[in-house]
């Protein structure tokens, strides 16, 4: 058996400010009755401290402790009176129990105990005779009975000071992000258009298109460095503004003075003959973090005046969509942070396992050399070797992301190529973007409907080949990819994938489409951006 000795914890070892005030007039009475030689008033004090200790081993409250603190105050009476009158040391003593009872209990108790204590003072003088002068024991006992009723006035205050200010939990943090999380979810549920960036951004262009009739549209958000990226478009073919922030564009423009600009020529490169063209700010408060781009070719052209109506509409929309771009931001956070640690889960506990069993079944076939369960110990080998491969290719799915910087492109090709190294599939991959991009997190949704797609033509389809097509042209992207395994397959009852990726495709509003392959094989294919 062990013991062990548990010590406090210096925040448990705080004392109540009634305690420490205590012994910090106990300890001025015992230094005031070691200079004055004052042996009865050391006895006193001894009683005094065990009496005390009495109490707190049996707290009072209420009306019995302040009886107890009144009986205290007139034994202290007493003791003054027996120990020199005006210039006993144990006169500090007197502050104690008015302290106590103003610091626990309140002003009532704080003037009861004073008055007992003045009482006592008082008829003890006239009872007994020790000699003290009556004129200075009447000015000490003024002067002690005013500062014991100051004392117990002020432990009243800071009494009820601290019963009025709120004390911070130990969990405040929790405690705040508890109350931040509760209002998101109340605030989510109440949102008359919900949280979907592209929805929003879609009926924002059609209802703009009453007010001010356009042939192209797009709503516009900051990518990297200090170029926009089209986050919805309505045009019959995806818009080609030269979109940045660092020149004398219209967009530049809008952005840097939060006001609408309206142009006499086309937006898009290439156009002839009248045209006329609005950029729009998106705006909360002092901060633009979006543009609204309409451009009209033909017909007439757009006046100043029309700009008002349509810049308070995007007005009006402007919170709900940096809202919901906002939320998306945290959600892809979130998301991330939480793929890395079922990766770290998945590594730590059952791949480390299952490599272990590995070294065991090893030993095991060296032991079994020219036995008739050699050959199937060699089968359980390569059996396990295959699915460990699977659980790092697995970690891997999971901790492959979207960089910040090197886009789609570049996730997708280091995924294809850890693919092609692992599996015995010769992989084809294609890729054509530019250097704008589309949003992160749609990027993201991309890669992974990407990488379900190869996963389960490496796993079910048996295939020789793979064939992987990424096109990306903000705000539209094409993603393809095709093998020429086995086909379609009638799915189990307990597989998701495909499902899995078309909820993905829907929260794009993208297009997808899951389609035999000519000879053999399967085409997986989503289009996004193809709205009109």
């Amino acid at each position: 058996m062990t013991f062990r000795l548990a010590l406090p914890r210096p925040s448990q070892l705080r004392l109540p400010p009634a305690t420490t005030f205590r012994i910090a007039v106990l300890v001025l009475c015992i230094l005031l009755t070691i200079v004055r030689g004052e042996g009865r008033a050391l006895a006193w004090l001894v009683a005094f401290v065990s009496a005390t200790t009495a109490l707190a081993l049996r707290p009072l409250a209420g009306r019995w402790l302040v009886a107890a603190l009144s009986l205290e105050a007139v034994l202290a009476g007493a003791a003054v009176l027996g120990t020199g009158g005006s210039v006993s040391p144990l006169l500090p003593y007197l502050l104690a129990p008015s302290f106590e009872a103003g610091a626990v209990v309140g002003l009532a108790a704080a003037l009861i105990v004073t008055a007992a204590a003045a009482v006592s003072l008082a008829v003890g003088r006239l009872l007994t005779d020790n000699g003290d002068p009556a004129r200075d024991f009447a000015v000490a006992g003024v002067e002690w009975g005013l500062l014991t009723l100051a004392v117990g006035l002020l432990a009243t205050w800071a009494r009820r000071l601290r019963l009025t200010t709120p004390t911070e939990p130990a969990d405040a943090s929790y405690v705040a992000a508890y109350r931040l999380l509760s209002q998101l979810r109340t605030v989510a549920r109440q949102l008359s258009a919900g949280l979907d960036a592209a929805a929003l951004a879609h009926s924002l262009l059609h209802d703009l298109r009453d007010r001010l009739p356009y042939d192209r549209a797009a709503v516009l958000v900051r990518g990297s460095g200090e170029r926009l990226m089209p986050l919805v478009h309505l045009s019959p073919e995806p818009v080609s503004w030269e979109a940045g922030l660092a020149d004398d564009s219209p967009f530049a423009e809008a952005w840097m003075s939060q006001q609408p600009q309206v142009r006499s020529r086309a937006l898009s490169p290439g156009v002839t003959g009248p045209a006329s063209a609005v950029v729009l700010p998106l705006r909360i408060g002092l901060r633009t973090f979006g543009l609204v781009a309409l451009e009209r070719v033909g017909g007439e052209p757009v006046q100043t005046s029309d700009l008002g109506p349509a810049q308070e509409l995007a007005d009006e929309v402007a919170l709900r969509l940096e809202t919901a771009l906002l939320f998306n931001e945290l959600r892809e956070i979130a998301t991330v942070e939480e793929r890395r640690r079922i990766a770290r889960e998945i590594h730590d506990g059952i791949a480390q396992e299952l490599a272990s069993w590995g070294y065991l079944i090893d030993g095991m076939t060296a032991q079994s050399r020219g036995t008739p369960i050699e050959e199937d110990l060699a089968h359980l080998r390569r059996e396990l070797t295959r699915i460990i491969s699977e659980i790092r290719l697995s970690i891997f799915d999971l901790r492959s992301e979207v960089d910040q910087y090197g886009g789609l492109g570049a996730a997708l090709s280091e995924y294809v190529r850890s693919v092609g190294t692992s599996s015995r599939m010769t992989v084809h991959l294609s890729l054509d973007e530019g250097p704008a991009r589309l949003p992160v997190d749609v990027e993201a949704e991309l890669l992974r409907i990407a990488q379900e797609a190869i996963t389960n033509a490496r796993k079910h389809a048996s295939a020789e080949n793979l064939w992987v097509d990424c096109r990306v042209d903000p705000p539209r992207a094409q993603l393809r990819v095709e093998d020429d395994g086995v086909g379609l397959q009638k799915g189990r009852e307990d597989s998701f994938g495909i499902e899995i990726m078309r909820e993905r495709a829907a929260r794009l509003r993208a297009r997808l489409e899951i389609t035999p392959r000519e000879p053999r094989g399967t085409v997986v294919q989503v289009v996004v951006g193809d709205q009109r």
